[in-house]
C-alpha cells in the first residue's frame, strides 16, 4: 500500500489529466476512507497544489520556485528535467498546456526567448517582471483552439529548439487530436531539428488522428517506457501505477 505522500502525488497526477476529481470516487478508487481523502485534499490545498471545491478538487497550475511542487507534481517534475536542455538565449517554441505552464513557472531567470502562438503563454510572459523575451507568432485568434494562426506565420517560424507536448507519442512520430495543432508541430519540426518531446506515460503508444513524423533529440517522460521506445534518448521521472492501488471501481467523472 502506498504511503500518504505517494498517494498525494498520484492524486495530483490524476488532476493534471482530468482537471477535476470527486473525493468520493477517489476514496473508492484508492481503497481508503473518505476522511483520508479529505485529509489529503486539505493538505494539498494548503500547499497550494490544488483547489478544494464542493465534492472534490480542481487542478491548480504550479507556483514558481516551490520545492513541494517539484517533488509531488508530474508537470513540475517534467518541466525541471526540460529546462536544463534549453540553451541560454535560444528561441524556444513552446506548445500550450500544463507542461508549458510548469516550464514558465520554473524558468526563473533563465535567459531565453519564448516563441508561441498561445494567448495564455503571451499573457503569462507579458508582464515586465518576467525576464524572458517573448515573440508572438501573430495571426488570427482561433478561439476554439485557443491559438493564433496564419499560414504565413507557420512558414516564417524561426526557432532554435521546439518543446512539443503531444497527446500521442510513438518512437518515430507524434500525433494530435487537432489538425491545427499538428500543423504548428510540423512547422516547428521544419524549423529545427532540436526537438524535445515532453509527455506523461499515458501518451506513450496512445493514438490521435493527425500524425507528424518526428524523431526527437530527447523524450522526457515517466519511467515505465514501453520496450519499443528504447531507441530514443530519454530522461524520466518516477511513475506511479494506478494498478498499485487495490480497487474494483472506476472514477465517476
Amino acid at each position: 500500500m502506498y504511503m500518504a505522500h505517494e498517494r498525494r502525488r498520484y492524486i495530483l497526477r490524476l488532476l493534471e489529466q482530468r482537471k477535476f476529481i470527486r473525493s468520493s470516487a477517489l476514496a473508492r478508487e484508492l481503497g481508503v476512507t473518505d476522511e483520508t481523502i479529505r485529509t489529503d485534499l486539505v493538505t494539498l490545498h494548503n500547499l497550494g497544489l490544488l483547489q478544494r471545491v464542493h465534492g472534490g478538487a480542481r487542478y491548480t497550475p504550479p507556483a514558481a520556485h516551490t520545492s513541494v511542487a517539484a517533488e509531488q507534481r508530474l508537470d513540475s517534475q517534467l518541466a525541471l528535467r526540460i529546462i536544463p536542455h534549453i540553451p541560454k538565449h535560444a528561441r524556444v517554441y513552446l506548445e500550450p498546456g500544463i507542461i508549458a505552464t510548469a516550464i514558465l513557472a520554473h524558468l526563473g531567470e533563465h535567459p531565453c526567448t519564448i516563441v508561441t502562438n498561445a494567448p495564455d503563454i503571451v499573457r503569462t510572459l507579458a508582464p515586465p517582471a518576467m525576464p524572458q523575451e517573448l515573440i508572438c507568432t501573430g495571426g488570427t485568434l482561433i478561439k476554439k483552439e485557443k491559438l493564433f494562426d496564419s499560414e504565413e506565420a507557420r512558414a516564417q517560424l524561426q526557432i532554435d529548439i521546439a518543446i512539443l507536448t503531444p497527446p500521442a507519442v510513438e518512437p518515430a512520430a507524434i500525433a494530435y487530436h487537432s489538425e491545427l495543432r499538428a500543423r504548428w508541430a510540423r512547422a516547428a519540426l521544419r524549423a529545427t531539428g532540436n526537438v524535445i518531446i515532453a509527455a506523461p506515460a499515458l501518451a506513450l503508444g496512445a493514438h490521435a488522428p493527425h500524425t507528424c513524423p518526428c524523431i526527437p533529440r530527447l523524450l522526457v517522460t515517466e519511467d515505465n517506457l514501453p520496450l519499443h521506445f528504447d531507441t530514443i534518448p530519454t530522461e524520466t521521472v518516477p511513475y506511479i501505477s494506478p494498478e498499485s492501488f487495490s480497487s474494483d471501481h472506476l472514477f465517476d467523472y
